[in-house]
């Protein structure tokens, strides 16, 4: 297996796998709390709110990537630049597993029509955009950590020696 596709697979899982693990934490938070997020606000509403936030997050994401690309010194910053971006990962993890546990409560009480079309829309748009958002992260994540990535992965005789 070569190391950008064995990359491709840890992103892709990476930016899933989080997500889904903390969704049992947020219903039990949910069910502690036993309390909606607006109360009130249409089903709509609420998802279309939380979409957006998670798409400011991923803005904040894109544009330290694009600044680590620009050889922007964030690593300069030392631990308080390392701290700023794991919470900032965290908090982008929690509110997408926030909102998927939320979006499969409210998704069926959206009446048919345009505004569960676009409702739905922007569900999958966060989907493809998860991994994006992971991969710009781990960039940043991995440049203001001072680290660099490199797959240790086995070429295919060793994995078969192994067995």
């Amino acid at each position: 297996m070569s190391p950008l596709f064995f990359r491709i697979i840890e992103i892709a899982f990476t930016s899933y796998m989080v997500p889904a693990l903390l969704v049992p934490l947020v219903w039990v938070f949910a069910r502690i709390q036993n309390l909606r997020s607006r109360r009130g606000a249409l089903p709509v509403v609420e998802a279309e709110g939380q979409s957006r936030r998670l798409f400011q997050l991923f803005l904040v994401w894109f544009v330290l990537f694009l600044a680590v690309v620009a050889g922007v010194p964030l690593h300069r910053w030392g631990r308080v630049a390392v701290v700023l971006c794991w919470v900032i990962y965290a908090v982008t993890n929690l509110l997408l597993a926030r909102f998927l546990f939320r979006f499969t409560v409210t998704y069926g009480s959206i009446p048919d029509g345009r505004a569960a079309d676009r409702v739905f829309l922007r569900f999958i748009a966060i989907v493809v955009a998860q991994p994006l958002m992971t991969a710009a992260a781990f960039a940043v994540l991995n440049n203001v950590m001072g680290v660099a990535w490199n797959a240790q992965v086995p070429a295919l005789p060793a994995i078969q020696e192994g067995i």
